[in-house]
């Protein structure tokens, strides 16, 4: 699932867990898991089909949606041939819920433009914070699902 999450590209194959887990720009995402805080679902039916995660990271050592120390940043995938199913949009929100319960007050992720799961991020309350190759966005607990559109005045601090 890692492999989903990271190199989200329709023109190239998803890279086995062993060849993310070698690349230190991915394996942070699941190195040592799981740390003290560390969260994660895992939709399956005959097999995985989809999970979502969320870890914190330190100012010198974080992940490319990386808000702030206090605030988890999430990654998500579900695999390709059980896409448009509602399985993402049903662990992303599964995933929000247990952060509330655990007393996060927001959550952090890292999009790329052409994803498109952009939109459930949108629908779920997520909103772009910055632009940094990929948008880093934010979802705050106290929001109510919805999309909120860019310039709506409510940005993160780093």
């Amino acid at each position: 699932m890692l492999g989903e999450a990271a190199v989200w590209r329709p023109d190239k194959p998803t890279p086995t867990g062993d060849e993310v887990l070698a690349d230190p720009r991915y394996a942070m995402y699941l190195a040592g898991w799981p740390r003290h805080g560390d969260y994660g679902l895992v939709a399956e039916e005959d097999g995985p089909l989809g999970a979502a995660w969320y870890r914190t990271y330190t100012e010198a050592s974080h992940g490319h949606g990386f808000i702030s120390e206090d605030v988890p940043e999430l990654s998500i995938a579900v695999i390709a041939s059980r896409r448009h199913e509602g399985i993402g949009r049903r662990l992303l929100v599964d995933l929000i819920d247990a952060s509330v319960a655990q007393g996060h007050t927001a959550l952090s992720l890292s999009v790329s433009d052409g994803n498109p799961a952009r939109g459930l991020y949108e629908a779920v309350g997520f909103v772009y914070v910055e632009r940094h190759g990929s948008w880093t966005m934010i979802r705050h607990a106290a929001d109510a699902t919805g999309p909120r559109p860019i310039g709506s005045g409510r940005r993160a601090h780093r």
